[in-house]
């Protein structure tokens, strides 16, 4: 029996959806324990449902149910996805973010419903999924529920930095509340790229304090001052770039999928 369910979604909070959502997710398993990822996702930003939902989901117990809607307003036949990765479970729009989450691994995921949805639903999770997800959640066996398995779901591929020469190329991934930027550079793909050198410039977009650029990392915000740009890996091991103070998004011009460029010297 599922004792923990995370909820992850681009719903915002303005409106009623997330507590359409957790009211009816109580009326069906009133001993389930809901925790709220996030549902700040931009709208339809499944690389940032991605980035978010890796970063959290292996924080909570083992058996945990994780339960995603994120851009599911362009998909033909709508089918939402069951499965298990981790330890841990999923279900989520057939749309891309299952391959995303797992880095592409190889899953067996059943269809929820098992047939898919038969008529157009405008709030598919709500009247659709999580009816045929209550035997699910009080321990019925899934095959018998949504029939076989299958390796056949939508797979998209996550954005990668790419080294070119003496250039690595990278993305800003995730911009965080205190506007602090994420990139898809990991330390050890960084480490990769520098190995046999020591000096590098990261360069930006605009200029703070009279400098675009940035040749040095830091462990953590207090090694610079004020106003200071800030450069380090972070807890996740990815390459993050933040200002002491300051908004580093907005005072760096940089958004959601903009460039990051990494050359060695």
């Amino acid at each position: 029996m599922i004792k923990h369910i995370t909820l992850t979604t681009d719903y915002g909070l303005s409106d009623a959806y997330v507590a359409a959502l957790k009211g009816q997710l109580l009326r069906q398993h009133p001993t389930a324990q809901l925790i709220d990822i996030s549902h700040n996702i931009s709208k339809y930003n499944l690389q940032q449902a991605a980035y978010v939902l890796k970063n959290a989901y292996h924080f909570f117990p083992d058996g945990s149910l994780h339960l995603v809607d994120v851009s599911n307003f362009n998909m033909d036949a709508v089918e939402y996805l069951l499965f298990a990765f981790d330890g841990h479970y999923f279900v989520m729009p057939n749309n891309g973010l299952a391959s995303l989450i797992t880095q592409n691994a190889g899953l067996f995921p059943y269809v929820v419903p098992a047939n898919g949805r038969a008529a157009l639903n405008s709030f598919s999770m709500l009247n659709d999924v999580l009816p045929a997800l209550q035997g699910f959640l009080t321990g019925s066996d899934l095959e018998a529920l949504y029939g076989p398995a299958s390796d056949h779901y939508h797979m998209l591929m996550p954005f990668l930095p790419a080294i070119t020469g003496n250039n690595l190329n990278g993305v800003v991934l995730h911009i965080d509340g205190y506007e602090n930027l994420i990139t898809n550079v990991d330390r050890a793909y960084f480490n990769s790229f520098m190995k046999g050198s020591s000096a590098f410039t990261i360069h930006l977009k605009r200029k703070i304090n009279h400098e675009n650029r940035v040749n040095q990392l830091v462990n953590s915000y207090e090694e610079v001052a004020p106003g200071n740009i800030a450069c380090f890996f972070s807890h996740n091991n990815l390459l993050q770039i933040a200002i002491r103070g300051g908004n580093a998004a907005s005072l760096l011009g940089l958004r959601l999928g903009d460039p990051i460029f990494i050359e060695k010297s």
